[in-house]
């Protein structure tokens, strides 16, 4: 399927598109599926993503600017620089999955029991970020800034490469496997032997 001069596109899956650059604003897809496509540096302004899945797609510099995402899943998919605090954040609910996820923001947004499951999540910022319940199973989170979030019942299990200081965010109940847990103490200025 390509996409045309339509305002709305429903039940469709898009193959190897190529928008580079290209303006996808006012835009809204429900229950479609991307697979394989280039959307970098694309403007979705303003557009709505509801039930839609996108696989192996690179959304590398994309431009979300008011952009509605109700249960959008992105798998294997490649998202640098993008800025998902600009989304519209009155319902956004979006997972990660296999995913490169660097130099992103995800800055003062509710994601509550979101995933971001087995993916690479580099240099990114979650600042005054509700993260509770979410899922970070067997990821990367080289660089990736938390401060002021609620990390309450959130799952690191096999996560590493974190920098979490517990004084600065609410950790409570939150999982943590060995020895990658032991990166929580060095915050409290202690020595371990």
């Amino acid at each position: 399927m390509e996409l045309s001069q339509e305002n709305e596109y429903e039940d469709l899956t898009f193959k190897g598109l190529k928008k580079i650059n290209e303006d996808i604003s006012n835009k809204t897809f429900i229950n479609c599926e991307f697979n394989n496509c280039d959307f970098t540096q694309t403007d979705f302004s303003n557009s709505k993503f509801e039930d839609c899945t996108f696989n192996e797609c690179n959304l590398t510099l994309v431009k979300y600017d008011d952009v509605k995402l109700r249960n959008v899943k992105f798998k294997g998919c490649k998202l640098v620089g993008v800025n998902f605090n600009k989304c519209d954040t009155f319902i956004l609910e979006i997972g990660f999955q296999d995913s490169l996820i660097e130099n992103c923001n995800f800055s003062s947004l509710a994601l509550k029991k979101s995933l971001f499951k087995n993916s690479n999540i580099l240099e990114s910022d979650f600042v005054g970020t509700d993260l509770s319940e979410c899922d970070f199973t067997s990821s990367s989170l080289g660089g990736t800034i938390f401060d002021n979030s609620n990390l309450s019942k959130a799952n690191f299990s096999d996560a590493k490469d974190y920098d979490i200081n517990p004084l600065n965010n609410i950790v409570k109940k939150a999982v943590f496997t060995m020895p990658e847990a032991m990166m929580l103490l060095r915050h409290f200025n202690i020595t371990i032997k």
